[in-house]
């Protein structure tokens, strides 16, 4: 038998195409495979950075509405003439400018991307936190919070009643609580203890 007779010469042409084939089958698998590996890295590391905007910017909006709803009560005693509440009811209530604005809108909360929950005393608007179960990513600024819930961006009313010291107006005095303020569960920390001397008589 002639080997190279068209036939043979044929048939291992095929057999090194088909060699050849699997070789870049292989290779191509192998690429795919390693693309996605790349792929699903980005995706992790884009999904963190969006994250960190997200609690960023509640961390802004939280804290921006706790100090509009600080200076609306603080405003009180000067705008009580023709304001009947010391404390808002609702956040549209901050954005009105009657006579001034407190706030520049009704933000949203960026984690879910709905409404604040709304933390209040009664009738009283105190804060506001999200409705997110998440666990927060930023472990500086929510530090200990195992879900964005827990976090509250709460007026406690403390030095909202200030009043403008006569010898200089730069300074504030009689910065007590509104008598409207009342503590909830959540707020409220144990102090330290203090010591009894031995030979303190007993009550």
């Amino acid at each position: 038998m002639n080997i190279f007779s068209p036939s043979v010469h044929k048939k291992r042409l095929q057999a090194h195409l088909a060699s050849q084939t699997g070789v870049t089958y292989l290779f191509m698998m192998i690429l795919v495979v390693v693309m996605s590996i790349s792929l699903l890295g980005v995706t992790q590391q884009w999904s963190v950075i969006l994250k960190r905007d997200r609690e960023a910017e509640l961390l802004f909006r939280g804290t921006r509405i706790k100090e509009s709803i600080e200076r609306y009560v603080a405003d009180y005693e000067v705008q009580k003439a023709t304001r009947p509440n010391r404390w808002p009811r609702t956040l549209e209530e901050l954005t009105k400018k009657n006579p001034k604005r407190y706030l520049q809108a009704v933000y949203p909360d960026p984690i879910t991307e709905k409404d604040f929950e709304l933390i209040k005393v009664g009738e009283e608007l105190h804060g506001v936190r999200s409705t997110s179960t998440d666990v927060p990513y930023d472990q500086v600024n929510f530090k200990n919070v195992k879900t964005y819930q827990a976090i509250r961006f709460e007026s406690t009313g403390a030095g909202t009643n200030c009043q403008p010291n006569p010898l200089n107006p730069l300074v504030q005095q009689n910065c007590t609580p509104p008598a409207t303020t009342a503590p909830t569960n959540e707020s409220l920390t144990p102090g330290p203890l203090e010591a009894i001397p031995p030979d303190a008589p007993l009550e």
